[in-house]
């Protein structure tokens, strides 16, 4: 790097970091905005559909450039069609894993060859299926992060698989993709997580210490801060992206396992936001008091208006930045233990924890029917993120870990 210059970051992600309106989002372009004021940050990132175009623009300001591809199997119904009979076999044949055919095609290779032309002082690469990405750029260059680590994610969905037929398929995808992500950890110096639970993973599949740091990622709590207005009494707020097989098998586990067992609950209202409901909980629909939202752009008004947020997790990693949102936004949180894991909240005092459908039930019964408690647990969980995730002082601490890596390369 030239002295007095100031550094220059690629950032390649497989999705556009902009809106911001989901976790994995939330932190790419918490990083592109703390880095803006010292790095010049070009962001290299597929994009599904032409709508996106308005987002790439929105993004600009807060780089110096944004590289796009359009997926190619998003251009129409037919190239999904072929594409995905295309991935399919190949896959087969090659034994490799769909996520990095699907998130690593030829074009989106072709655009990081382009840019190894051009001198970058650090290149970050996000998720292990973007691998071969770095064989374009000096290895020494180059960090890895990883938003969560899929391996034990992925063994515990085949686990949970009760259909033979698509059990031996989650099996199938769980070796193939695990023994990539592990290649992926050995081949990078450098490793980003955004917990140190994933840390310790990490270096575990990796099979040796060292290299790994944790990226720190913040919230903007005043952003989020509740306005003040009246909960809806008995209302229980199930937030998600349901695309995420993780949050599905939290909506169905919640669907068929809990809900069932707050019958006695008066008042008892269920708003599920976050997309459409899968084929198999249609009928919960239909059901007295439950309200199917969608995807939203704004999540705010629901945080606020709701008595209780519970996230019923059965499997997942990474940071829970609607955990994070919540807690901001000053309403009482229901987790199990995979929810709130590697996350410095205290049961009892900041969330009520659950490992069970009958704990599940009972602690919803219980936050809703105790004001006092409710208010406890919100004002405990507010302070907490505060202190350890406020969106300024977490840019600062992440704008200082990048200028050391940059000065290791």
């Amino acid at each position: 790097m030239i002295e007095g210059a100031r550094p220059r970051i690629l950032l390649i992600k497989p999705v556009l970091p902009y809106p911001p309106n989901q976790g994995t989002k939330v932190a790419s372009f918490g990083l592109v905005r703390s880095l803006k004021p010292d790095f010049d940050v070009t962001v290299l990132a597929r994009i599904i559909s032409p709508g996106e175009i308005e987002s790439v623009r929105e993004l600009e300001p807060w780089c110096s450039r944004v590289v796009t591809v359009m997926a190619p199997n998003k251009k129409s119904i037919a190239h999904r069609l072929v594409y995905k009979l295309f991935y399919h076999f190949k896959s087969l044949v090659l034994q490799r894993s769909l996520k990095s055919l699907y998130d690593c095609p030829g074009a989106f290779l072709s655009a990081a060859r382009d840019l190894s032309r051009e001198r970058f002082d650090l290149v970050i690469i996000e998720y292990w299926q973007l691998r071969r990405m770095s064989r374009y750029f000096p290895r020494e260059r180059c960090v890895l992060l990883t938003h969560d680590v899929d391996a034990p994610v992925n063994e515990r969905i085949a686990a949970l698989e009760r259909n033979p037929l698509r059990r031996l398929s989650a099996i199938r995808r769980w070796l193939i993709e695990r023994r990539e992500e592990i290649a992926a950890y050995r081949e990078f110096p450098r490793i980003l997580t955004l917990t140190e639970r994933d840390k310790a993973t990490v270096e575990a599949l990796r099979g040796k210490p060292g290299g790994v740091e944790v990226l720190p990622v913040g919230v903007d709590v005043d952003l989020f801060a509740s306005p003040g207005l009246p909960r809806n009494r008995g209302e229980v707020l199930f937030l998600g992206h349901l695309g995420a097989i993780f949050n599905g098998d939290a909506l169905e586990y919640f669907v068929r396992d809990v809900y069932p067992k707050l019958g006695d609950v008066e008042d008892l209202r269920v708003t599920i936001v976050g997309g459409k409901l899968p084929g198999s909980l249609r009928f919960f629909e239909s059901e007295p008091g439950v309200e199917v939202v969608g995807s939203v752009g704004d999540v705010r008004p629901f945080l606020h208006r709701a008595s209780c947020l519970v996230i019923p997790l059965r499997f997942g990693g990474g940071l829970r930045i609607r955990v994070l949102e919540a807690m901001s936004a000053g309403i009482p949180l229901v987790c199990t233990p995979v929810a709130i894991a590697g996350m410095p909240f205290e049961a009892g005092q900041d969330f009520l924890l659950a490992g069970t459908a009958d704990e599940l039930a009972g602690a919803i019964r219980r936050l809703l029917g105790d004001a006092g408690l409710r208010a406890g647990l919100s004002a405990s969980a507010a302070q907490r993120v505060r202190q350890h995730y406020a969106s300024d002082v977490q840019a600062r601490l992440a704008a200082e870990l990048i200028r050391g890596l940059v000065r290791r390369s």
